[in-house]
């Protein structure tokens, strides 16, 4: 089977593409990965084990007429690139992942009569997914929450990479393997693939107010492109331990380590985490399209497996809180992680290879 997959510029995006690409091409089909230029697909094209096109688009919604204008100019131009693609390959079906590369793979499989499998990774779909499930043959949804916008959506989960579904690591190990003192409690802060600067304000505020738990806690922080350097000073003079990385492609390392994470609620971020039973605090973005990220997490916290708190309703004070409420609290600690757990599909990369083979049939 030939199958084009496109999604990208974001982790949230582009990490379940690359899972779901590497089972593909380990079961014998040709798959052939279209992504855009300035997404985290092209930075880390390195990963994508398959052949790779990379097209210059843009996002159609603008404040100004004039960047509409060019927006739809970009989704024209880029629409056609897509069509000419699919017409040299020839492929059986087209899987979408979001991104602003989505909405022309998704046009151009509707205008060469290509099955098109729509992935929706949050709680909320956006509006091209909206726009694109029209013509769909198939939707794949990641969450329960998400059947009241696709009433007809097949629940998958969402698609993890290999190295985390099949990791084995001990946390000592994990620990050791990233120089981490073994017996410390680890804290995990994790603002998605771009990091958080909010987060990267507040935790150091917060674990200043840990005077206490200094000795006993260290830090496992990404931070972002380019934030890292002013954190790690930050750490060093409040004296913890504190491993402060921009990215990180090995992030199973990281969740093996962690005893608790501070964490925005992407969705591919609660994914993970809740297959590694990680008890964790969720601090929406608050500037997500339609509030999904607020909406992702809700479920858990509705199920009391997490802290779920608004980024205006919490400060350093309120964090070092939390914080010292999951470290002196082992009973709540295993609730979270029992409740995160339940909310893993372990399965879900081969449920999404499983349904877009079938998609045409």
């Amino acid at each position: 089977m030939k199958i084009v997959i496109a999604g990208g510029g974001t982790g949230g995006h582009f990490f379940p593409a690359v899972a779901v690409i590497e089972e593909f091409v380990k079961t014998g089909n040709e798959v052939l990965y279209i992504g855009t230029e300035k997404g985290i697909e092209y930075r880390k094209s390195d990963l994508i084990p398959c052949e790779k096109i990379f097209i210059n688009v843009s996002g159609v919604r603008g404040k100004t007429p004039l960047k509409m204008l060019k927006g739809s100019f970009s989704l024209i131009a880029s629409t056609l690139k897509v069509i000419s693609i699919i017409n040299r390959f020839k492929p059986d079906r087209v899987l979408i992942f979001g991104g602003y590369v989505s909405l022309p793979a998704g046009f151009a499989a509707k205008l060469t009569d290509t099955p098109l499998i729509i992935h929706e990774q949050n709680s909320i779909p956006g509006k091209t997914n909206k726009l694109l499930s029209k013509f769909a043959s198939k939707i794949l949804i990641a969450n329960e929450y998400c059947r009241r916008f696709f009433p007809d959506g097949v629940l998958t989960g969402n698609p993890l990479r290999k190295e985390i579904r099949e990791c084995k690591l001990s946390k000592e190990l994990a620990r050791n393997i990233l120089k981490l003192d073994r017996d410390k409690f680890t804290i995990l802060i994790f603002g998605g693939s771009q990091g958080a600067q909010f987060l990267n304000q507040i935790t150091p505020e917060a674990v200043a107010l840990l005077k206490e738990l200094i000795s006993k806690i260290q830090i496992v922080h990404i931070s972002g492109e380019g934030k890292e350097k002013g954190l790690v000073e930050r750490y060093k003079n409040l004296g913890v331990k504190a491993l402060v990385t921009p990215f990180t492609e090995k992030p199973w390392l990281l969740y093996k380590s962690a005893d608790v994470a501070v964490s925005r609620s992407g969705a591919l971020a609660i994914s993970e985490l809740s297959y590694f039973g990680i008890p964790s605090i969720f601090v929406p973005y608050p500037f997500a399209v339609d509030d999904h990220q607020y909406f992702n997490a809700k479920p858990i916290a509705d199920r009391k497996g997490c802290f779920l708190v608004r980024q205006n309703e919490i400060d350093s004070k309120k964090l070092a809180n939390l914080l010292k409420k999951l470290y002196t609290d082992g009973t709540l600690r295993d609730s979270f992680s029992s409740v995160m757990k339940s909310f893993a599909i372990p399965d879900a990369t081969l449920k999404v290879v499983r349904e877009t083979e079938n998609a045409g049939s």
